[in-house]
């Protein structure tokens, strides 16, 4: 079955932040029929919850830390109020720290795995969201395996194929090779450049990657082959539209990814 379209809302976060309510009404007005949250900037998650549910929306995914140590709890409890079945990082605790060594990416997977075993009895699944750094090589072996072999099949990998092109790989062949872990996937498009450098920044989310360019563009406009890309996605739930920055108007471009996508019978809306 062709899989759901759903968009990443920190694409949207500055117009979230300015008026969250109209923005999601915009994006459901799109044909948007799921959202994966990262964070509810301009307002609540018992708001947002409010605002899913007058719409029809919903939110299977978010991105968020994971649910382990004192927070746990609190975590779960929001996941439930959201309806989500798949909490994804959107980047490892101590960032790049938790992939520099073996040791280290072993260490980020027994945290994976604690959370793992906690969620589980909610019917809801952790899974980790990739960069480019944590797919490069360490000791000889890339990172993501170190890690996929040290986690169970049941810890998922969203794979953002912007990345993976970045980091020198092929998204289909990536695909296929994460198999069934592969049940969300980020379909980001743009230009791959390697003279393009990002560095750390800190948001109210947690740590992202801030680019010295803007290489990201519209669904269907960049360098990425997404079309072979979905062809490899046999296990994939949702594909979601994800801008981390745009030169233009943002609204427009997750407008235009949404279009491309269906279109192209890559993923499905409600229009």
């Amino acid at each position: 079955m062709i899989p759901e379209i759903t968009v990443q809302l920190y694409s949207v976060r500055k117009q979230a932040e300015a008026d969250y309510e109209g923005t999601i009404r915009a994006i459901a007005d799109m044909g948007f029929g799921n959202v994966e949250p990262a964070g509810f900037p301009g307002t609540t998650p018992a708001k947002a919850a409010q605002l899913f549910k007058e719409l029809g929306l919903k939110a299977p995914s978010c991105h968020r830390a994971l649910p382990v140590g004192e927070n746990k709890n609190a975590v779960i409890d929001e996941a439930l109020l959201l309806g989500h079945k798949y909490l994804i990082t959107g980047c490892p605790q101590n960032f790049r720290n938790d992939f520099a060594t073996a040791d280290a990416i072993k260490a980020t997977a027994e945290l994976y795995c604690e959370a793992a075993a906690f969620v589980e009895p909610y019917g809801i699944q952790v899974g980790y969201h990739n960069h480019d750094w944590d797919l490069a090589e360490v000791d000889g072996v890339p990172g993501y395996r170190i890690f996929l072999e040290n986690t169970p099949e049941t810890v998922l990998w969203e794979a953002d194929i912007f990345w993976v092109m970045k980091a020198g790989l092929n998204p289909a062949d990536f695909i296929r090779e994460i198999g069934p872990r592969g049940k969300l996937l980020h379909f980001k498009d743009g230009i791959i450049n390697a003279t393009d450098t990002f560095t750390e920044a800190e948001t109210q989310d947690g740590k992202i990657m801030i680019s010295n360019a803007t290489p990201f563009l519209p669904a269907g406009t960049g360098q990425v082959d997404l079309v072979g890309a979905s062809k490899a996605a046999i296990h994939t739930a949702y594909i979601a539209v994800e801008l981390d920055s745009y030169a233009g108007d943002m609204m427009k471009a997750v407008q235009e990814s949404y279009t491309y996508l269906t279109k192209t019978g890559i993923a499905r809306g409600n229009k």
